[in-house]
Order: structure tokens, then C-alpha cells, then sequence
């Protein structure tokens, strides 16, 4: 029976002087350090302010009436005009609210 001859893996060369300036594709370059200029995505950011009850119930009313404002949007006589109007409209309900039931629901939210 003969010796089947497996090829023997290369080795490595060692790199030249103008390859080692630039990273080879089987070297990954390592990340940049976060929170540096070259990374701001990753800087740490203060957290959120806290959501104010105007936004929290717009927010609200427009998930809960999604469909019924859609129709009223859709109707032949809604002009762009309108949009205004219909935002200033729902921004108004938030005004029967009174400090102690907003805190309350802001208490609840959370």
C-alpha cells in the first residue's frame, strides 16, 4: 500500500516592512477605545430626562385612537391645514388632567 501524501500547511512568512504598516486581512484591527473621538457612538450619555405628562399622554391618545384619527385624516374635507388644528386638539385633552391625577399616572407609567 502506498502513502497517500498530504500537503504540508506553508508557513507563515514573515511580513515585509511595507506589509506590516498596513493590517492583513487575517489580523483584525483593534477596536478603538469607546468614549474617543473615533467612536462617539459608544460615549456614555446622561440618561433621559424624564417624559413629561403632555408627551406621555399625546403618546397615549394617539396609539389608543390610532384608527380613529387615521379617518379623520383620510376624509375628503381634511386639508393640510387641519393638521395643526387636529395637534392643538389633542394637545387640549391633556388640560382636564388634574396635577395630583397627571402625577399619578406618571407614578403608574413607570
Amino acid at each position: 500500500m502506498a502513502k497517500s501524501k498530504t500537503p504540508k500547511p506553508a508557513a507563515p512568512k514573515s511580513p515585509s516592512p511595507a506589509a506590516s504598516t498596513s493590517p492583513s486581512p487575517e489580523t483584525p484591527e483593534p477596536d478603538p477605545e469607546p468614549n474617543t473621538p473615533q467612536n462617539p457612538a459608544t460615549k456614555t450619555s446622561a440618561p433621559a430626562p424624564p417624559e413629561d405628562f403632555s408627551s406621555y399622554y399625546l403618546k397615549r391618545l394617539t396609539v389608543e385612537f390610532a384608527d380613529d384619527i387615521d379617518k379623520i385624516r383620510n376624509a375628503s374635507d381634511f386639508k393640510e391645514g387641519s393638521v395643526p388644528v387636529l395637534i392643538q386638539a389633542l394637545k387640549q385633552g391633556a388640560q382636564g388632567f388634574s396635577e395630583e391625577e397627571r402625577a399619578r399616572v406618571m407614578m403608574d407609567g413607570k
